[in-house]
C-alpha cells in the first residue's frame, strides 16, 4: 500500500473463520428467502462494483462518492481501504502474464477508463480516448461496468447525476490495436440515465442491462465475434420488471445456473434485498433480505473457494442514519444449492 494514511484496516464484526468455514445459512432449492449478515460497518457513501478475484482470494469494490477502494482478503478477513484521487464507478480484473500489472485493475473513473494500481496509486496507462463520457462533468460520471466473456471489451455506462434533462451512454472500452498501449471507448447504447445490472449469461451470448429509473432489466443478444462495436448488441427484450413504487434495480451478478442476482435499491422507503431472477421467466425465485433497515442495496457477487458466499454492498448516501444506522455496510450470506461464476478478465 502507498502509506499508512492511505491504507486503513478494519476487523470483521463477526467471527470471520466461523462465517467462512461454517455451514450455509440457507439452501436456495428448499426455501425462498434468507437473511444476510452485516460484516463491516464501513458507512460507504456509495459502495459499488464488487467483484471476486479468485487468483488473490479476495473481494474488491469501491465507494464511488467516498473515493475509496476496498480490498477484503478472504484468508484474513481484514478489510483494507485506500483513498483514491477521484471517483471510481466500477472496476475490472486483469488477465496478464506480466508482473508489470500486478496489483492493477481496469478502472472506470468518473471521467474515463484507465489501467491503474491502487496499491501504489500509479496510473499504468493514459486515460482512454473517445468522446467525453461525462460532458456535464460531476455529478455526471461513469457507473456500473463489466468485462465481457472474450476479455477484449469492458462494457460500462454513465450516471446522469440526477439531471433529468441529461442522458448518458453505455460504452465499449477496448484496446486501440494489438500493441495494447492505448485504450479507447465507443458508445453502444444511447439515451441512458443510470447504467446498472451489466452482466452476461454463462454462455456469453446474452447481455443484461438496466437503466435503473425505468425499473426494469432488459436482455440483448450479444455477438461474441462482433467485428466492431456497432454489431455487438441486437434483439433487446424485457427480462424483469419491478412493480414496486420507489424501488429500482441496481448491480447484479449471475450464478453458474444462469440466474441473475439483482440488488434492489429502495432509497429510504423500506429495508432492501437481493433477488434471484429466473432468466427464462423473469420471476423472482429466491430473495436475500437485509437484517436491518438498510434500504440502499447496490451490488453483489459470489466469492470464496466454492463460490457460495454472496457479498452485498450498500450505500449511506442521503439516508436517515437514525433509521438506517448501518447504511453503507458490507453484508454477506453463505448459501447452499447455488454456485457463483468467476469474473471475466480484461486482457492486457
Amino acid at each position: 500500500m502507498s502509506s499508512d494514511d492511505d491504507n486503513k484496516k478494519a476487523t470483521c464484526l463477526v467471527d470471520w473463520t466461523a462465517f467462512v468455514q461454517g455451514p450455509a445459512a440457507a439452501n436456495v432449492t428448499s426455501v425462498t428467502s434468507a437473511t444476510a449478515t452485516l460484516l463491516f460497518d464501513t458507512q460507504s457513501l456509495l459502495g459499488e462494483g464488487i467483484v471476486y478475484d479468485d487468483a488473490k482470494q479476495e473481494v474488491v469494490w469501491c465507494d464511488i462518492l467516498g473515493r475509496k477502494f476496498h480490498r477484503l482478503p478472504l484468508g484474513s478477513g481484514t478489510l483494507e481501504t485506500v483513498e483514491l484521487p477521484k471517483m471510481l464507478g466500477s472496476l475490472g480484473l486483469l488477465d496478464s502474464s506480466s508482473s508489470k500489472f500486478d496489483g492493477s485493475y481496469l478502472f472506470a473513473w468518473e471521467d474515463g477508463f484507465q489501467i491503474y494500481n491502487p496499491s501504489t496509486l500509479t496510473a499504468m496507462t493514459e486515460m482512454s480516448q473517445g468522446e467525453d463520457v461525462n460532458p456535464e462533468k460531476l455529478p455526471t460520471r461513469l457507473n456500473d461496468g463489466r468485462c465481457d466473456p472474450t476479455g477484449r471489451r469492458y462494457i460500462c455506462g454513465g450516471y446522469y447525476g440526477d439531471r433529468e434533462q441529461f442522458r448518458m451512454k453505455v460504452f465499449n472500452c477496448h484496446w486501440k490495436d494489438d500493441s495494447h498501449t492505448t485504450l479507447v471507448h465507443e458508445p453502444i447504447i444511447d439515451h441512458v440515465s443510470v447504467t446498472n445490472s451489466l452482466q452476461f449469461s454463462p454462455d456469453g451470448k446474452t447481455m443484461y442491462f438496466a437503466d435503473s429509473p425505468k425499473q426494469q432489466i432488459v436482455a440483448y443478444d450479444y455477438n461474441l465475434q462482433a467485428p466492431d462495436t456497432a454489431s455487438l448488441l441486437s434483439n433487446e427484450r424485457l427480462l424483469y420488471k419491478l412493480e414496486l413504487k420507489g424501488a429500482v434495480p441496481d448491480g447484479s451478478c449471475v450464478d453458474a445456473d444462469g440466474y441473475l442476482w439483482n440488488a434492489t435499491w429502495w432509497g429510504g422507503i423500506q429495508s432492501s434485498s437481493v433477488r434471484r431472477i429466473d432468466p427464462n421467466t423473469g420471476q423472482v425465485v429466491f430473495e436475500v433480505f437485509m437484517p436491518d433497515s438498510t434500504s440502499r442495496v447496490s451490488c453483489c457477487c459470489f466469492a470464496g473457494t466454492n463460490l457460495d458466499i454472496l457479498f452485498i454492498t450498500t450505500a449511506a448516501v442521503e439516508p436517515d442514519l437514525v433509521k438506517e444506522p448501518h447504511a453503507g455496510g458490507l453484508y454477506a450470506i453463505k448459501l447452499a444449492g447455488v454456485k457463483g461464476r468467476l469474473e471475466h478478465r480484461f486482457q492486457v
